[in-house]
This record gives structure tokens, sequence and C-alpha cells, in this order.
């Protein structure tokens, strides 16, 4: 059996990549117990970590110059999918929230994307991932398994669904960022979509757009073909030179008609719910020019 030894070297920091090929299949529910029981672990303990009043206080912060963001990186012929996958998956991180619900006294998690943008500790995810209201306790995991605690909230910006949050970390690996890749440019997405770890997908960006739902205010976006899912969050977007043009934000589906999701009445008729044919679905991304204004002076 490979498996245990996979994971065995995963969590020793090895630099085999889990999932990258047929010798080193990952496992995902070893994947996702463990950063689970670290960030119980972390909640249980009461110190530590940054509290979640603190944590939300931090959330409101706009600008950070604390940290400087790398921009883009080209560097000779464009890169393979498999490098483009190694690149992500070591940059990649697991991003875990412990919380309790109402009804019974077991810690419950919440698990989404994010990826490094520095070598000492920088990670961006959205802004809904490190502005979430319950969790007690926020940790990452790196690519390479090992756990850390999320110690402070650098900068965020609802509008754009961004977020910097910081480690204590160094020498990870990270992705510089671009922020003028056109409509067009061949893309992947590199995220751990419903529990299922270290995901790609391919596609281009389709166009860029202000987003006018009341709390995006005519932010722009990023739209790409590239699919997605839950827990993908703060994945990158990443273009064939290594470097993220965008991040992961959220999914707004196409259908044929306006879906009814409970009985209505509509002209003295009882309409039964319905849920009409699905057409299309539109992956929203936070711009990589939306991560570095975090960072950049007023």
């Amino acid at each position: 059996m490979l498996l245990p030894a996979l994971f065995a070297a995963f969590i020793a920091g090895a630099t085999v990549i889990p999932g990258a090929d047929v010798d080193s299949a990952v496992d995902d529910r070893q994947v996702f117990q463990k950063l689970e029981a670290a960030t119980t672990a972390l909640a249980e303990k009461g110190d530590g970590f940054l509290r979640r009043d603190v944590r939300l206080e931090q959330c409101k912060r706009a600008r950070t110059d604390a940290v400087h963001l790398p921009s883009r990186q080209f560097a000779g012929a464009s890169l393979e999918g498999a490098e483009v996958y190694r690149r992500a998956s070591q940059a990649s991180v697991l991003i875990g929230s412990s919380y309790k619900c109402e009804k019974c006294t077991k810690w419950h998690n919440t698990l989404a994307s994010g990826f490094a943008v520095t070598a000492d500790g920088v990670i961006a995810t959205n802004h809904h991932v490190a502005a979430g209201a319950t969790g007690e306790a926020v940790g990452v995991l790196t690519s390479d398994g090992r756990f850390f605690p999320v110690v402070e909230v650098l900068a965020t910006n609802k509008a754009h669904d961004t977020a910097l949050i910081r480690i204590d970390a160094k020498n990870l690996a990270f992705l510089p960022l671009r922020d003028d890749a056109p409509a067009g440019t061949p893309i992947r997405c590199y995220s751990h979509p419903a529990n299922t770890f270290g995901c790609i997908s391919e596609g281009i960006i389709t166009r860029y757009f202000q987003m006018n739902e009341p709390e995006r205010k005519g932010a722009v976006f990023l739209q790409t073909t590239a699919d997605y899912a839950r827990g993908s969050s703060g994945g990158p977007i990443i273009d064939a030179f290594g470097n993220a043009v965008g991040m992961v934000a959220s999914t707004s589906p196409v259908y044929a008609a306006t879906p009814v999701p409970h009985e209505v009445v509509k002209e003295d008729k009882l309409v039964a719910p319905s849920t009409p044919n699905q057409q299309m679905v539109r992956h929203n991304c936070a711009t990589a020019r939306a991560l570095l204004d975090l960072a950049r002076p007023r």
C-alpha cells in the first residue's frame, strides 16, 4: 500500500506532490482530517491563536504597509501542465476554521483554499473566509503538511472579496501576482473543491466586469471557464508562466428560466416547485490587482 508511506512523506515535508501522479495518489480523508484535528485542538486549547473577536476587528483593516507583494514573472517558454500543478500545489494551502453550533457540543469545521504570496507567511484568501463570523480558531495546512495558526489578518476588502492573512512561516513557495492578463488568456485553477484535495482545471479568462450586487459596489472581478466548487474559495487562478492572475470567489448559475423553490400562487393557479435546466455557470474571481491593492499605499 502506497498511501500510508505517501502521507508520511507528505507530513515529513518531502518533495512528493500529493495527487501529481499515479504513484502519489492523495487520500483526501487523511489530509482533511489532519487539518480538522489540528484546528480543533487549537480551539480547545483556548490560547496561542488569533481570537475570533480580534480577528473580526482586524478584518476592518483596508490596507497594510507591512508587506511587499511580488508581481509577475515572465521567464522563457510557458510551463507544461505538470509544472503548473507542482507550483500551484506547493504554494497553495488549506484553511480550516473550527466552530461550535447551537445543536451539540462538538467542534465543526469549514474548509477553504488560499495560497502564499510571499515566502514569509502572507496568505491570500477571500474576505468571506477571513471574516467568518463563527470560527473560534483558524489554521492553515501547507503543501508539505505543516500546520500553522493564523496569527493576524493584515487587510481585507469586502467589495472585492479579498484578504491577506499571516502565519508564522518561512521559506514558503509562493505565487507572484500578475494584474494585466487580458481576456482570452489561458489559465488554470488550483483548489480543494468539496473535500477533494488538489484539483486543477483549465480554461480562459472570459472577461472583466463590474459586479453590481449591493455588497460588491461595482468592484471589478474576472470570469473564467475553469471549473471549481464549494471549498475552492481562495484558490489561485494561474497563467501559463506560474503567476496568479486572480483568485476564486464565487459562482452564479444561469438557468433557462427563473427557478421556483417552493409552491406559489400565480394568476390564481398553484405553481409547483421547479428547477429549470441549467445553461451555464459563471465563475467569478477576484483579480490580482485587488490583492495587490491591499498592500499598496493609500
